[in-house]
């Protein structure tokens, strides 16, 4: 039975107990308001409904609060997601109650994103007296990485038990389209060229790491991360399974798809075999030049961009090295799906990507074009 009191302010309060024993509360001027409250919990108590009515009060920024240091991400995205909602989620949301936002408040939002002007532009904060005509908006993939924060987040207030919401108002809306960016990477002449610059400045074995990139698609940190008990030295085959962060080692990789065994060429195989002559089975295939772990930023600037200086071939980072590998196979016939299955991509979306440089992407439209040109319209 609900317990109803009058309260010394004046007030009305109704007290419920919930099934797992704990009281919620509702107050109001009124005493027939909370009785008819009162009623209504206890009714969807007994048709075992066991949310907490109070659940969805939370404020948004109390949520985020929670739901970010409850969250096992790296620091790179940890970093970028804490950056978006000081930004754009928390001026707008962080004092909104949970249930209190509406899908048509969230699309109206985003209209609003979109007429937004970067903060930072060309690498820098933008200064309150800039030009605004002269800084662009917000761009597309930003809006997108916006709006899924914010989704995250409700998703996982979903998950609870019981649920602190019941709906997600950033789900499914319309948002400014992305534009669809062009795969970039290098013609086998340029890798050649990158190959032996890189053995020309810094010796053998980095031509090996760059060659297994290219030929195998491997992520930089999955290179870095190579453990040599790792490799079927008789076979030809490795396994992905740690991988090197900035944060350091992590024994596992960045998707499910991610941790594969993969063929490894006959050539670059004999290389990492010279690597490890001496060496122990549990030690790393490639380390820094005095043993250690390889830095991504040292990799970069010190081996990568001074060997493409000197091979005289476009400047791309380090990750060209997996559309690369992605880009030759596609070219030379192999079909997608096991594209997919060489990088380790999550989705398939990804792979299609380079669908188009596939050597009979367009056959069957070349085919009737020619028929037409020839009278046969068959």
């Amino acid at each position: 039975m609900p317990y109803i009191r009058r309260l010394p302010s004046g007030l009305y309060q109704a007290t419920v107990r919930m099934p797992n024993g704990k009281r919620v509360t509702e107050t109001n001027r009124l005493k027939s308001v909370v009785e008819k409250w009162a009623k209504q919990q206890e009714a969807k108590f007994a048709a075992g409904d066991v949310r907490d009515p109070n659940a969805g009060k939370i404020k948004v920024a109390d949520w985020y609060a929670r739901w970010t240091k409850a969250r096992l991400v790296e620091g790179p995205t940890k970093a970028k997601n804490a950056s978006l909602w000081a930004t754009h989620c928390q001026p707008k949301w962080g004092d909104w109650p949970m249930q209190a936002v509406q899908r048509v408040d969230a699309q109206a939002w985003v209209g609003e994103l979109i007429e937004t002007r970067r903060v930072r532009h060309k690498g820098r904060t933008v200064s309150p007296f800039a030009d605004p005509d002269e800084i662009p908006t917000l761009a597309a993939s930003t809006i997108h990485d916006i709006v899924y924060l914010m989704g995250s987040m409700y998703r996982a207030a979903m998950k609870e038990n019981p649920p602190v919401v019941m709906v997600n108002p950033f789900g499914d809306l319309d948002l400014p389209r992305r534009n669809a960016k062009s795969v970039e990477f290098y013609e086998r002449e340029e890798a050649q060229a990158l190959y032996a610059a890189v053995e020309e400045l810094h010796g053998p074995g980095w031509r090996t790491l760059v060659e297994l990139g290219m030929d195998v698609g491997l992520r930089p940190g999955e290179l870095y991360g190579l453990h040599a008990h790792r490799v079927d030295w008789m076979r030809g085959l490795l396994a992905v399974v740690e991988v090197q962060t900035r944060e350091g080692l992590r024994a596992y990789p960045k998707s499910m798809k991610s941790n594969r065994v993969v063929p490894v060429p006959a050539l670059t195989l004999a290389g990492m075999s010279r690597l490890m002559q001496g060496r122990g089975r549990m030690e790393r295939v490639f380390t820094a030049p005095g043993g250690g772990l390889i830095d991504d930023g040292n990799f970069r600037d010190r081996i990568w961009y001074p060997s493409i200086e000197v091979a005289g071939i476009r400047r791309f980072p380090p990750r060209i090295m997996r559309h690369t590998a992605a880009s030759w196979l596609v070219q030379d016939g192999v079909p997608l799906y096991d594209v997919q299955s060489l990088l380790g991509h999550e989705s398939f979306t990804t792979t299609q990507r380079y669908a188009h440089l596939a050597p009979d992407a367009h056959e069957k439209v070349v085919q009737s074009w020619r028929r037409r040109a020839s009278g046969d319209a068959r």
